[in-house]
């Protein structure tokens, strides 16, 4: 496979077709991510897309690597998220090469910003969470039976390489009193084949770009068949963390919280088994996700010395008190940030 860069990109598409020498293009990388390289296309007098090409090792400062053929399970969600949401939810797809591992996708509206960078920046719009919240149920219900649905995603192995092993296994071992606890929530991952759904695996802040007509939703290469819970704990992690790092305060979490929530909840209804069932699963991925993003080889970066101990020790009282339901996960959330200011 060549590496492509910001200086070769454009002798590849050159040469392999897919403009003539004579369209004047431009490539720049785009920053953010940590598994692949990204670039921005400008074509002369036609619309600018995006070039995305896998890499094996991982860009994070312990040594993390990962098959390349994961670009292809991220291709594969596109196809059928594409049919199944509104359009504009996520990039369409141009062209694809095997050999060489990437594909090219439209690009986002030129106004796009991550909800992450809004969140940090202290914008907790409800409607957002809402929103998301709805798009995310829609995807865990309707995609399993849908007739795009590519097979492949049955297969869990590349979600054990990119979340299991790095965040849950790596996490216990920083934690062997907790080992247990880990191993159950790795097995209960297992469900019947009624109750699986279309897990995104990376539902997070950075992968949502948020525009004047609404959203778009990137980044599926661990996306699977499995346990919705994993998402609704993965993404509550997420909002916990930019509480503890005070970009948004105890009333702004609140609101996403329960925008997310009620949203979510009122779309899935019982089409994966007992909302019950989902949302404990949920709330013990929350626990695990947000210790993980302390302690796991994925730490987050905007963290200081003391945002990740109130982290760490708000993961560890949710572990404590086994909640079993939402209202009894914020409140444990409440009692740690209120009890270190």
């Amino acid at each position: 496979m060549r590496e492509l860069t910001p200086e070769n990109a454009v002798d590849y598409l050159y040469a392999t077709g897919r403009f003539a020498p004579s369209v004047p293009l431009s490539v720049r990388e785009l920053s953010g991510g940590v598994s692949n390289a990204v670039f921005l296309v400008d074509v002369a007098g036609r619309p600018s897309f995006v070039l995305k090409q896998c890499r094996e090792r991982l860009r994070v400062a312990v040594e993390w690597r990962a098959r390349l053929d994961r670009i292809w399970v991220e291709h594969a969600v596109l196809r059928i998220l594409g049919e199944l949401l509104p359009p504009g939810a996520v990039p369409s797809l141009l062209f694809e090469d095997r050999d060489e591992y990437l594909f090219a996708m439209t690009r986002a509206p030129e106004d796009s910003e991550t909800w992450k960078a809004r969140l940090l920046g202290g914008d907790a719009d409800p409607a957002v969470a809402a929103r998301l919240g709805d798009l995310l149920a829609t995807i865990h219900a309707d995609a399993p039976g849908h007739p795009a649905l590519d097979p492949t995603l049955s297969d869990t192995s590349l979600f054990d390489e990119l979340r299991i092993d790095p965040y849950y296994r790596a996490t216990a071992r920083a934690h062997p009193r907790l080992a247990s606890r880990f191993d159950d929530l790795i097995a209960g991952m297992d469900l019947p084949p009624e109750c699986r759904a279309l897990v995104l695996g990376d539902f997070s802040p950075k992968n949502i770009l948020v525009h004047a007509e609404g959203l778009v939703l990137l980044d599926f290469e661990c996306a699977h068949l499995g346990d919705p819970g994993f998402d609704l704990g993965f993404f509550m992690s997420h909002l916990a963390l930019k509480r503890i790092h005070g970009a948004i305060d105890d009333r702004g979490f609140h609101a996403l919280a329960d925008g997310f929530l009620g949203a979510y909840l009122d779309r899935l209804g019982d089409r994966l088994g007992s909302l019950d069932e989902v949302s404990a699963r949920g709330i013990a991925h929350a626990a695990a996700c947000l210790l993980a993003r302390v302690d796991g080889k994925s730490p987050v970066e905007y963290l200081d010395a003391r945002g990740r101990e109130v982290a760490r020790r708000s993961a560890l009282a949710l572990f404590d008190a086994a909640a079993d339901d939402w209202a009894a996960m914020t409140r444990v959330l409440d009692a740690e940030a209120k009890a270190r200011g």
